[in-house]
């Protein structure tokens, strides 16, 4: 038999059944006041036994040594008196104050069970639960306050949940009903030629193409709320490198593209994700330009922090909408966002991308003139 292993199951048992933390307030406080009380009567009794002498006058006192106790008889009963008085108060004070402190535990640890009765309670549908604790600004109440605001930031969280997935939802039902209505159609159409299943191959295809951009896109934002695998991308180069491969696209539109590379700036970061935040402004600035338009990128450097601006001479954006732009599934322009199958992530995910990077994004536009995007990204 493991001798020292029994003793730690039966010591871990024990701790396991260790006492309610008011009852352990109450039973350290009457001790406390027990030991108190006991050196406070002690030094009473102390000086009162001294003090005999004087007080029984005419009456010699005599001590044995032998026996160590005193021989006159009215000092011993005097002295006999006092202890059992003192003991009976010593218990008395100890006992009240064992009562009084349990009783004060417990008003001091009533926000703390309100806390555990409100996380108790606490589901997904009822996260607008605040403890709201009044009185004074102590620990308890910085403790209830903190929860409150943690329910807080979780309510936020799960609302901003539902809504996304209710988006993801309706941005996937979309495609899949038109693939499913177009083989219908085609499916029931008897007299359907070799040019109908051509269409239909068609309308198919663009579905399919938006499917896979919305999978694209979550799959980005998935990635940008993990940690970054870190190299030194040039930001010149890079850029260079999204121009070209966008030049297609803009001739299709007949829209400028052209890059101002002032200087040669480097930074720590993934060059992947970083090329998806340059090509989603520029494109963005491509397809809400109008024929003729132009889209310049500008590469500078301000306080040790890379400062790449992307401005179009297109539609612009409105006032009231420009705080929403970079939400997800948001969309200013929607006729814009549907021709080129975007679900209105594009935004959200530049801002989450250079926030992930530490760095921030600022926008200022004009409606019927233009926008320019500005990502500040440190080194």
């Amino acid at each position: 038999m493991n001798i020292p292993r029994l003793r730690l199951q039966h010591r871990w048992q024990w701790k396991k059944r260790r006492l309610p933390l008011r009852l352990r307030l109450a039973l350290w406080s009457a001790g406390l006041v027990l030991v108190l009380s006991f050196g406070l009567l002690l030094f009473i009794n102390s000086a009162a036994i001294a003090s005999f002498p004087r007080v029984i006058r005419g009456n010699e006192v005599r001590i044995d040594r032998n026996r160590r106790r005193l021989t006159n008889p009215l000092e011993a009963a005097l002295f006999l008196e006092l202890r059992n008085i003192s003991l009976i108060g010593l218990a008395l004070v100890a006992g009240l104050g064992g009562v009084g402190a349990y009783w004060l535990a417990g008003m001091a640890l009533r926000p703390v069970r309100k806390v555990g009765d409100a996380a108790r309670r606490i589901s997904a549908n009822t996260l607008d639960t605040r403890l709201a604790v009044g009185g004074p600004k102590d620990e308890v109440k910085e403790m209830a306050d903190t929860f409150d605001a943690m329910l807080e930031r979780l309510e936020r969280t799960f609302e901003a949940q539902g809504c996304f997935v209710a988006d993801v939802a309706h941005e996937l039902r979309t495609p899949l009903a038109s693939l499913r209505t177009n083989l219908e159609v085609v499916a029931t159409d008897s007299d359907a030629t070799l040019e109908d299943y051509q269409a239909m191959a068609a309308t198919q295809e663009r579905a399919l193409t938006r499917l896979e951009r919305l999978v694209a896109d979550l799959l980005i934002l998935a990635t940008s709320e993990q940690p970054l695998a870190r190299c030194e991308v040039t930001l010149g180069t890079l850029l260079e490198e999204v121009i070209v491969d966008l030049k297609p696209v803009a001739n299709a539109q007949r829209v400028i593209c052209r890059l101002n590379n002032e200087v040669d700036v480097v930074v720590h970061g993934d060059t992947s994700l970083l090329t998806h935040v340059f090509s989603n402004l520029v494109e963005n600035g491509i397809y809400y330009n109008h024929p003729g338009g132009e889209v310049v990128v500008t590469l500078d450097q301000k306080d040790d922090w890379a400062v790449v601006t992307v401005a179009d001479t297109g539609i612009g954006i409105k006032a009231e909408q420009r705080p929403h732009i970079f939400e997800r599934f948001y969309r200013a322009d929607c006729s814009h966002t549907r021709h080129k199958g975007g679900a209105g992530l594009g935004l959200s995910i530049v801002s989450a991308i250079v926030q992930q990077h530490g760095g921030k994004v600022q926008v200022e536009s004009t409606p019927g003139k233009g926008s320019t995007f500005t990502d500040l990204l440190p080194p």
